[in-house]
């Protein structure tokens, strides 16, 4: 039989293979990017009506997989049958939905938002809280939302825990949220003004959530979405709704496809 002898590789070839590496790097970014992502969308709308946003949510999972209710800035004074039945049935197709709390950055009590949170979790049974308006001060993370992650926990079930921050904050508050929100802002912002310290890139893209409003056109959402990859967020969601509330529709028709294509 025939023996294959292998001759070692010249130095040339060796330099060119190097600098190939180099440019794909460049060009497809760090391996540490978040190349499989999922949609995570704040459904501050109400459930039923044409069109009906919950139900296009449901058909959007597995790639939309978190969905953030919010029936009055909180769960709202009594309990609507509209929103148990939509729960129930985004839950049913795989969804976590999680409760809109609002912290006003640790100024309010924690008795007050651990109400909220009971009443989540009574009411609608939820899988987790999102705890808006967080404050990114290293003070309060230990007194504040670490008690309030831990009291989720406590019931048990998914209990996915949210913080959102809306802009960068510090490593002190990884520990404390299952996810934070760390960029939340309009499509030129993101572009043009986004930065991250470098404590991010040590952690999981799954730690991460970005979203993009005011993004006009399929072809800026989808270059949203990658750069929401390269910048290694886990969790995003693109949409040409705008100010004063982006987040009272979804997007729609091809935009809407192409954006979960493009994420999943």
């Amino acid at each position: 039989m025939r023996r294959c002898f292998q001759s070692r590789p010249s130095a040339r070839l060796v330099v060119a293979f190097v600098a190939l590496l180099v440019v794909l790097f460049v060009v497809a970014g760090p391996v540490s990017a978040a190349s499989a992502q999922s949609m995570a969308v704040p459904a501050y709308f109400y459930p039923g009506g044409t069109p009906n946003f919950w139900t296009q949510m449901d058909s959007a999972a597995p790639t939309l997989q978190v969905a953030v209710m919010n029936p009055g800035s909180g769960p709202g004074a009594v309990f609507d049958p509209m929103y148990g039945s939509a729960v129930q049935t985004a839950q049913q197709r795989g969804i976590t939905v999680v409760g809109y709390v609002d912290t006003d950055y640790g100024n309010r009590t924690l008795t007050d938002v651990e109400a909220d949170i009971d009443t989540y979790y009574s009411w609608y049974h939820v899988n987790g809280i999102y705890f808006d308006r967080a404050s990114t001060a290293c003070s309060l993370a230990t007194s504040y939302y670490a008690p309030l992650n831990s009291y989720v926990k406590l019931k048990g079930g998914t209990a996915r825990t949210i913080l959102g921050f809306g802009t960068q904050t510090n490593e002190c508050y990884v520990s404390d949220g299952d996810i934070l929100l760390t960029f939340e802002g309009s499509d030129a912002q993101y572009v043009s003004g986004y930065s991250a310290p470098s404590w991010v890139s040590k952690y999981s893209p799954a730690h991460f959530w970005h979203i993009i409003y005011s993004t006009p056109s399929v072809s800026a959402m989808t270059r949203a979405v990658q750069l929401s990859k390269q910048r290694r967020a886990g969790s995003v969601y693109v949409t040409p709704d705008n100010l004063p509330n982006p987040y009272d529709t979804l997007p729609a028709g091809r935009y809407w496809t192409t954006e979960l294509t493009t994420i999943g």
